[in-house]
């Protein structure tokens, strides 16, 4: 190395660098695959439940949709209440 210049030096650290960084992160990559497979395969992920649909909507107390009609009004003047359901 004796021989290079400084241009040529820094060029072949950056090289040796970049490859360095990429072998690492391609070899992260593979690891994180399968430690996902292995994983995946000692505990398989589980069934969600299935939710039972609401049968009946809750509806909102007359004196409590008055207030939010009331607020409403007051607040945007030209927008119209259509629908109030409790969630």
């Amino acid at each position: 190395m004796e021989g290079l210049s400084n241009m040529e030096t820094a060029l072949l650290l950056m090289i040796i660098g970049m490859g360095t960084v990429f072998i690492i992160l391609v070899l992260i990559i593979k690891l994180s695959e399968l430690l996902i497979c292995v994983v995946n395969k000692v505990a398989p992920e589980e069934e969600p439940a299935v939710k039972k649909a609401a049968t009946a909507v809750a509806t909102v107390p007359a004196n409590v949709e008055a207030a939010i009609k009331e607020a409403l009004k007051q607040v945007a003047p030209g927008a119209m209440v259509t629908k109030i359901t409790k969630g």
